[in-house]
């Protein structure tokens, strides 16, 4: 398998009777890409960071993306949704999704946030004698949902049941 690294754009060709122009490039070893993809099956990009970009297995289709390295590679064995969900080193593709418990641990931060923001406002009209029955009532009913969420384990994700989120 051969690899087209250090993306680089060395020419620019006008298309006639177009604004648009062809664009030529080449690889740090000076290969022009048009010649080295021509017994290619199949291709990935990848930025600097190893991240997955593109996949094409029609290279021809394959977008060039200056600094970025092109991996010839047999089509079965990319991944399914390899683009953005997975990085490519030395032959090794790694998944980098969260997997269920760091998606649930986002979730009871997000929603624990979005209560306490609710309890705030209800908290101090409550400390300064200002609360009204019906601000102490919600200010309680959100109070128990933050404690039931700080009960949820993610671990169990994802299976998960979730307290409802007190009435507006």
């Amino acid at each position: 398998m051969d690899i087209f690294s250090n993306v680089k754009l060395y020419k620019k060709e006008p298309i006639e009777g177009s604004v648009l122009n062809y664009l030529f490039f080449q690889d740090k070893k000076g290969r022009d890409w048009y010649e080295t993809r021509k017994n290619w099956s199949a291709a990935i990009s990848v930025n600097p960071a190893g991240l997955v970009c593109a996949f094409e297995e029609d290279v021809t289709r394959m977008t060039m993306i200056e600094n970025h390295t092109v991996y010839e590679v047999d089509p079965a064995t990319v991944p399914e949704d390899v683009i953005g969900n997975f990085t490519y080193t030395n032959g090794v593709y790694c998944d980098i999704r969260p997997d269920a418990s760091e998606l649930a641990q986002r979730t009871k931060a997000e929603l624990i946030n979005t209560a306490n923001n609710e309890i705030a406002p209800l908290q101090n009209a409550v400390d300064l004698g200002m609360a009204t029955d019906e601000e102490k009532t919600r200010l309680t009913a959100w109070k128990k949902y933050t404690v039931l969420l700080n009960r949820v384990d993610v671990e169990k994700a994802p299976d998960i049941v979730w307290p409802d989120r007190p009435a507006d």
